[in-house]
C-alpha cells in the first residue's frame, strides 16, 4: 500500500542521513538570521551583494504596492502585465544587449517555460551533467532526445553533437554551477553553436550581478565586446532575480522573435498569475545599483580571496573564483555533523547531500557576500580549520 511505501521511503532516507528539515527564520539583521532563538551569521544565502536588505530597493517595492496593490490579479496575457513589468523588461534587455526580455515568477518556471516552449520531440538537447535540476527536468519533459555531457568537457560534447542525427540542436548549461561554483566556457560553447548551427541556453542564476565589470553576468565576464549580434542571436539567457538582485523572479532575454514565441507557447508563462507588480519596481531599482555596484563586487572578491586563503586544508576547496565556495567532505553524516558544529559556534553553513549532489560528494556550501565582515570570515575559517583537524 502507498502508506507503507511512504513510511519505508522516509525510513530509508533517514538511515542514509539524507532527511531534510525546514529551518524557520524568525528575523533577519543584515547578514544574520534568527533560528530557534539563536542568531547565526548566514553563510547559506545566495544574496551575494546583500541587496535583499537594501533600503532603496525596499522603498521601491513599498511604493509599487501603493501604486499597483499587493498582487497582479491575473496572468500577464489577461490583465496582469503592468507598466513596471514592461519597464524592467526593457531595462534589462538594454543592459544586456539583447533585443527583448520577459519576466517570470521564478527561475525554475523560466527554465521550464523556455525549454518546454521552444524545444520539442525530434530535437536534440545537450546538457552538462551538473546542470541545475530545473534544466534537467525541463529537458526530459520537452520529449527531445537528451544527451548529457561530462562536466565542462567540450571535446566530449562535440563528439556527441557530431553523432546526433537530430536537425535542431540545443546546448544547455548553467553559467555558474550552483554546487561547485565553477564557470561554463561560454566562448567554447558558442563556438560549437556556430560550428554546428545550434542554439545556446544559459542559466546565469549565480553569475548575474557578480560577474563582469558592471555585474552583467557571464557574457560580460567573457568580454562582451567579443559577441556580435549574430552570436547573440543564438543565445537565450536567463537570470534569476532572487539571488544577487535581492528580490524575486527571473527574466529571459533573447532575440525579439524568440521571446515573442515564448509568449505564444510557454504554458508556465501563459497560465500563471503574474508576479507582484511591486517586485518589478524593486528589481528595477536593484538593476541600477548592480550596474554601478563596482565597490560591492570588489568587496565580494576580497571576501572570497580571504576565505580561500584562510582555509588551511586546500584540498577541501574546489576550483571556484565565485561566491560559491564548497568544502568537499564526502560522507553525508560527517557533513551534517560539521554543519552542526559550525551552528553551535554561531554560523549557518548548510550540508549539501545527495540527491542535490552525487553520492559520496556531500559538502559544506559556503556562500559569501559583500555584506560579510572580515572578522566573521576569519572566525568561520578558524572554526572550520579546528573541526577538520
Amino acid at each position: 500500500m502507498f502508506a507503507d511505501q511512504i513510511r519505508n521511503d522516509l525510513a530509508k532516507i533517514k538511515s542514509k542521513h539524507l532527511y531534510r528539515k525546514l529551518k524557520v527564520i524568525d528575523s533577519v539583521k543584515k547578514n544574520k538570521i534568527l533560528i530557534d532563538g539563536q542568531w547565526l551569521v548566514n553563510f547559506a544565502s545566495n544574496d551575494y551583494l546583500g541587496l535583499s536588505q537594501n533600503k532603496k530597493i525596499q522603498q521601491a517595492i513599498i511604493q509599487g504596492i501603493r501604486e499597483f496593490g499587493a498582487g497582479a490579479g491575473a496572468s500577464h496575457l489577461i490583465s496582469g502585465h503592468f507598466s513596471c513589468h514592461d519597464g524592467v523588461e526593457k531595462k534589462l534587455a538594454k543592459l544586456l544587449g539583447f533585443e527583448k526580455s520577459l519576466f517570470f515568477s521564478s527561475g525554475y518556471m523560466a527554465n521550464m517555460a523556455v525549454i518546454g516552449g521552444l524545444i520539442k520531440r525530434g530535437d536534440a538537447v545537450f546538457c552538462d551533467k551538473l546542470n541545475h535540476a530545473s534544466l534537467n527536468d525541463a529537458a526530459v519533459l520537452s520529449r527531445a532526445k537528451v544527451y548529457r555531457f561530462n562536466h565542462l568537457d567540450l571535446s566530449f560534447l562535440e563528439r556527441q553533437i557530431k553523432k546526433s542525427a537530430e536537425k535542431n540542436k540545443w546546448i544547455i548549461s548553467d553559467g555558474v554551477f550552483s554546487m561547485d561554483g565553477d564557470i561554463a566556457d561560454i566562448a567554447g560553447l558558442l563556438a560549437l553553436c556556430n560550428k554546428y548551427n545550434a542554439y545556446l541556453f544559459i542559466d546565469d542564476a549565480h553569475g548575474y550581478g557578480v560577474l563582469g565589470e558592471n555585474g552583467q553576468g557571464i557574457f560580460e565576464q567573457n568580454n562582451q565586446r567579443l559577441w556580435s549580434k549574430k552570436d547573440l542571436s543564438r543565445v537565450i539567457y536567463m537570470v534569476t532575480l532572487g539571488k544577487s538582485v535581492g528580490v524575486s523572479g527571473a527574466m529571459v532575454s533573447a532575440k525579439k522573435n524568440i521571446v515573442d514565441l515564448l509568449i505564444q507557447k510557454s504554458k508556465p508563462y501563459i497560465y500563471t498569475t503574474a508576479s507582484i507588480p511591486a517586485l518589478a519596481k524593486g528589481v528595477s531599482a536593484s538593476l541600477d545599483i548592480i550596474f554601478h555596484g563596482q565597490m560591492l563586487r570588489k568587496k565580494l572578491k576580497r571576501n572570497i580571496e580571504l576565505f580561500r586563503h584562510s582555509i588551511k586544508n586546500k584540498d577541501l576547496l574546489l576550483d571556484s573564483i565565485t561566491a560559491i565556495q564548497p568544502l568537499m567532505i564526502g560522507n553525508a553524516n560527517t557533513a551534517l555533523r560539521i554543519a552542526e558544529a559550525l551552528k553551535e559556534s554561531g554560523f549557518y553553513v548548510p550540508a549539501i547531500r545527495p540527491p542535490t549532489v552525487p553520492i559520496n560528494t556531500s559538502r559544506l556550501r559556503v556562500s559569501l557576500s559583500s555584506s560579510h565582515k572580515r572578522a566573521d570570515i576569519l572566525h568561520l575559517s578558524n572554526i572550520i580549520n579546528q573541526v577538520m583537524n
